[in-house]
């Protein structure tokens, strides 16, 4: 099965951007049965936070740029945001750290099932 995560970098190295003030995510693929990870591209999204303001808006439209996702990892996220994203069915993960050993981290824990993502959607 594959799965697909959103992932909040300026650089594509280190999960380094707060989900409000993200402009793009770099989107992989997990696959869990050859236990390997694929780049697939990146998406520009508008950000979420205006200071201290939410649109209820913005949530929509980035949940629609992502709605092949099933996880987002991000440097730092707020509970109200996070539960905004949870409410449409993302898997939402605070993980500031490098990018590639993140990834083998979530495949060898197996995330996918310890937090029972949504099911992928087939393309």
């Amino acid at each position: 099965m594959t799965y697909r995560l959103a992932i909040a970098s300026s650089d594509g190295k280190v999960v380094n951007q707060h989900f409000g003030h993200a402009d793009r995510f770099h989107i992989v693929d997990l696959d869990t049965e050859n236990n390997t990870c694929n780049y697939v591209d990146t998406r520009n999204s508008e950000r979420v936070c205006e200071g201290q303001f939410h649109r209820e808006s913005s949530f929509d439209r980035v949940a629609d740029v992502l709605k092949d996702v099933q996880a987002i990892l991000v440097a730092k996220i707020g509970e109200g945001a996070s539960a905004q994203m949870e409410s449409r069915g993302f898997t939402v993960y605070e993980s500031p750290f490098l990018i590639e050993p993140l990834l083998e981290k979530i495949l060898s824990d197996r995330l996918w099932e310890v937090d029972r993502w949504r099911s992928p959607t087939k393309s």
